[in-house]
């Protein structure tokens, strides 16, 4: 069982950075095409899209390689509740900036270290045998 939980973070630990290094790559790439001379509300527009262009790339990266790595068939709900995570992890990220109770570079840190937990939190009670690793294993 250790083994197997031991596996299980190892695993989302190289899924999670190589969905930031895509993510990151994607964003920067993107944001290169951006004009610099739009007006305020357009370059915000443009931000959000970007950012969740990029996130979607990099959350898509990391189910396909948890989902490999791991040998296992994620069920819907991964794909489904995985965006709704991030947004509201995202969403405290941001409150948090905008309140002045995080600096810029604390938020994103805790976003990431949020995110990063969250996951292996999920993927590790599935395994420990509380809740089915996939739905396969919810019907046996």
């Amino acid at each position: 069982m250790m083994r197997r939980v031991a596996a299980i973070w190892l695993m989302h630990s190289l899924a999670f950075l190589a969905g930031l290094i895509v993510s990151g790559v994607v964003a920067v790439g993107l944001w290169a095409v951006v004009p610099g001379t739009v007006p305020t509300w357009m370059l915000f527009g443009m931000a959000l899209s970007v950012s969740i262009v990029a996130v979607g790339a990099g959350y898509g990266l990391y189910l396909t390689l948890v989902g490999l790595l791991l040998d296992v068939d994620l069920g819907w709900a991964y794909y489904l509740l995985g965006p709704v995570i991030v947004l509201v992890v995202m969403t405290l990220v941001f409150l948090g900036v905008y309140w002045h109770i995080l600096t810029v570079g604390q938020g994103s840190l805790a976003g990431y270290v949020a995110l990063f937990l969250i996951g292996g939190a999920i993927l590790t009670r599935r395994a420990a045998g509380t809740l089915p690793l996939t739905e396969a294993e919810e019907d046996a």
